[in-house]
């Protein structure tokens, strides 16, 4: 795995937008509609808060994936490793990720 993370702000504009920022952490509000995908990327570690659920997929740089069936009010760690995201359900997905700058 390399040790290489984007930043995911850069990478999917349309998806991620900053809420708070400083030395320590940065606070996301991520929005992916039905369809929309975000391209191959590496997060630094985080914790997603969901807001609205729904099914997002994650993809491997090898094509594998797998589905995850967001619920209301759960807290996910971020997957480890590069992946890309598609969100293959019919409903909006929203997130407040807080990424740890200290792994960055």
């Amino acid at each position: 795995m390399s040790d290489y993370i984007d930043d995911i702000v850069k990478v999917s504009q349309e998806v991620h937008q900053v809420l708070f920022e400083n030395d320590v952490i940065r606070v996301l509000e991520v929005t992916v509609k039905p369809g929309a995908k975000v391209p191959m990327h590496t997060n630094p570690e985080n914790v997603n808060y969901i807001l609205k659920p729904g099914t997002l997929r994650l993809i491997e740089p090898d094509g594998s994936s797998v589905d995850l069936d967001l619920a209301e009010r759960q807290v996910i760690p971020a997957p480890v490793g590069r992946h890309a995201v598609e969100n293959v359900g019919a409903t909006e997905v929203r997130t407040i990720c807080i990424e740890l700058k200290s792994s960055r």
